[in-house]
Formats: C-alpha cells, sequence, structure tokens
C-alpha cells in the first residue's frame, strides 16, 4: 500500500528534522544550542496549573461543546470586540488552520502565500490540492505589498494566509497594509486566513487584528502568549457562516480542546492576570531580541523583528549548506531558509526562545565560527 496522493509532494517539515538531528547530536554526547524551535522556553505560569488541577476536579475532564465552554468563548469574545458566536475554540491554531484549509480551499484553486512564511501553510494548501502562489517580500521589509497582491489575484483564488507579527522574520504589518489586503481579497471573493498567533509578542510596533472583517478568518491561540504549547487551546474569529463550514472539519477532527485547559484560560482572562503573563514574557524576549540583533547585523543583513521571537538573517550562502556547516562546527542549530518559501535561498531562521545564557553562548561561538571561516 503507498500513501494516499494528497500527500506526494509533501515531506517531513524543515524544523521537526531540524529538531531531530540535534536530539541525535546530544545523544551522541555533543553540546548543541538549538536556535531552531518556535516555543517559548519559559514555564506554564503557575496559576494556569493550579486552575487546571482545580478545574479537573470539579470534573472539566470530558468533551466540551465543539464550540468551547461559554465562559472561554466570551473572554475571548470581549478582548477582540466581537460576539461569543464569532469565536470557536480548536483543538491548538495548527488545528484551527487545516479547519479553515479544508473548509475553503478548492481542489484546483490559487492560494496565495507571501513569502516568507509559516511553513505548514505551504503543507495545508498542497493537501488541500490548490495551486500555491507565492508573493516575495524581501524588498518590501518582509510585508506583503497590496499591489503586488493585486496583480496576482483572480476569481480563482480561494485563500490568502498571512501572519504578522510573523515567522520567520518578526515584521509586524501596519494596519493600512492589512485593512488593504482584507478588501482586495474581499473584491475577489477569497477568504483571508489571518494568523495572528504571535499578536501578544511585540516590541516596538503594536500588531492589529483583522478580526471582524467579513471576508477574514483570525487564527490564533495561547500556546505563544501563556507558554502553553502543550496545552493546545487555540481559537478561530469568524462570522458565524463561516465557523458553521469550519465546524464540520472541527467536529471530527479536533472535537474540542481539553475541557480543564480551557478553564484554566477562562480564569486567567477573567482574572486580568493574563496581561501580566504575557508582559513579564515580553519584556524578556525584548531583551533578547535586543542582544541577538545588535550581535547579528555586525555580520548580515537583517531587519530588526518587531514581534515574535525570531530572527531572519541573510547569510549569503546556501542555507542548507549554511546549516550544516554551522552545526558541525559551532553546535548551533537554526532552521534553513527555504522551509519558508521561494527566496529564501540564502536566509536562515534563528529563535531566540532560549535563555540569555544560551543565547551569549551561541553568539560567541557564531563568531568564532566567522571568524575561522575568513582564514
Amino acid at each position: 500500500m503507498s500513501e494516499a496522493s494528497r500527500l506526494s509532494e509533501i515531506s517531513t517539515s524543515l524544523i521537526r528534522r531540524m529538531f531531530e538531528i540535534v536530539e541525535r547530536a546530544r545523544r551522541e554526547g555533543r553540546e548543541i544550542i538549538n536556535l531552531s524551535i518556535g516555543e517559548p522556553d519559559f514555564r506554564t505560569d503557575e496559576r494556569i496549573i493550579e486552575a487546571a488541577c482545580r478545574a479537573m476536579r470539579e470534573g472539566y475532564t470530558h468533551y466540551t461543546s465543539n464550540f468551547g465552554i461559554p465562559e472561554l468563548r466570551c473572554a475571548i469574545a470581549e478582548m477582540y470586540g466581537v460576539e461569543e458566536d464569532n469565536v470557536m475554540v480548536t483543538a491548538g491554531a495548527s488545528e484551527a488552520l487545516l479547519n479553515a484549509s479544508l473548509a475553503f480551499v478548492e481542489e484546483g484553486s490559487e492560494v496565495i502565500i507571501p513569502s516568507p512564511n509559516f511553513l505548514s501553510y505551504f503543507t495545508y494548501a498542497k493537501m488541500c490540492k490548490a495551486k500555491i502562489v507565492q508573493i516575495r517580500t524581501h524588498d518590501n521589509g518582509f510585508v506583503l505589498d497590496p499591489d503586488r497582491l493585486n496583480e496576482v489575484m483572480s476569481g480563482n483564488v480561494s485563500l490568502i494566509f498571512v501572519n504578522y507579527p510573523n515567522n520567520p522574520t518578526g515584521v509586524v504589518a501596519d494596519w493600512r497594509n492589512l485593512k488593504a489586503v482584507a478588501e482586495i481579497a474581499q473584491d475577489y471573493g477569497a477568504i483571508v486566513v489571518s494568523d495572528e498567533i504571535y499578536d501578544k509578542i511585540y516590541y516596538d510596533s503594536t500588531p492589529k487584528s483583522l478580526a471582524g472583517f467579513e471576508n477574514v478568518v483570525v487564527v490564533n491561540g495561547f500556546s505563544k502568549s501563556l507558554a502553553m504549547t502543550g496545552w493546545r487551546v487555540g481559537f478561530v474569529l469568524a462570522r458565524e457562516d463561516l465557523l458553521d463550514s469550519m465546524l464540520k472539519v472541527h467536529q471530527v477532527n479536533g472535537v474540542c480542546a481539553p475541557a480543564f485547559a480551557q478553564k484554566a484560560v477562562a480564569e486567567i482572562l477573567q482574572s486580568g492576570a493574563f496581561e501580566e503573563i504575557v508582559g513579564r514574557m515580553v519584556k524578556e524576549f525584548r531583551r533578547r531580541r535586543d542582544f541577538i540583533y545588535s550581535r547579528l547585523k555586525k555580520f548580515y543583513d537583517v531587519v530588526k523583528p518587531e514581534g515574535a521571537f525570531y530572527v531572519f538573517p541573510n547569510v549569503r550562502k546556501n542555507c542548507l549548506e549554511f546549516v550544516e556547516d554551522l552545526l558541525i562546527k559551532a553546535g548551533i542549530a537554526v532552521t534553513p531558509g527555504v522551509a519558508f518559501g521561494e527566496g529564501n535561498e540564502t536566509y536562515v531562521r534563528v529563535s531566540y526562545a532560549t535563555s540569555m545564557e544560551n543565547l551569549k553562548i551561541a553568539m560567541e561561538r557564531w563568531e568564532s565560527y566567522i571568524s575561522q571561516s575568513e582564514i
């Protein structure tokens, strides 16, 4: 038996492959600093853990409504100024992205993905047997240019993925730009999926949400903002008929996020502790951002990140060869840029979601590696 044809163009994520390479190197006794994984290194706040334990004891160990528990939906709706009926809780943001893709991407249609961008979007489009249209953003500060979007739009475009703050670049798009993208898509009857998973992790430029636009599906969650990657609590904001379409997938795919995790997040949002927890992490991420950006810009062209916890330098070499060489000679793992779309063959993604101690060691090794390479 062979795998289904829908998977024929899909390969294992380069991020996951890097993770496995790092783990294998560590088992062999090598000291590797992993700057390839996009996961906050902070522990989930103790108040969330206590709330979850309390919820389990109270019986939150069963299925919930497919849409999520009312108190969490209400709290999310209040955050974004929408109605509770416009909110659906999912088993993580990744499930929400897949649900949206399966609900709105027609086989043979076009899916627009700005490059560089989160690698999973390419997988979702391929699984839906769509044609991927990439728009390079390298000469526009890694932000999608509405004029370029207009040039490739047609009635065959079913969906556009946008992601700001962006993975892998950390850039934040301004409101006029985002609004123009949503309006252009609406003119052609296309859905915009706005992945806003990093919207609470920002520094000098404040991200704006596309929540409330008629043709926009906002995807978000608490994996990054509350360091809850293993808890799997995501959500979708959209008009009711779009949620109903996604529900057809969600009810047989994710079913519901863990009940106790939903309850715990709802308590944190209602208590006002959410902003405090996020603020503490962002303060440390800013410190790390400033450090790693100041070190890398000495040697490479790099756009200063305004959100998330990534930086995307142009190392001016084949990124696959560079990543392998950096791992072998310096013991530093980063992600090759080709994972994030076209035009990224000389870029690498560096995650600073690790301790300052690790970052300082990594940068010392990196600079030593550059010195040795120039000899």
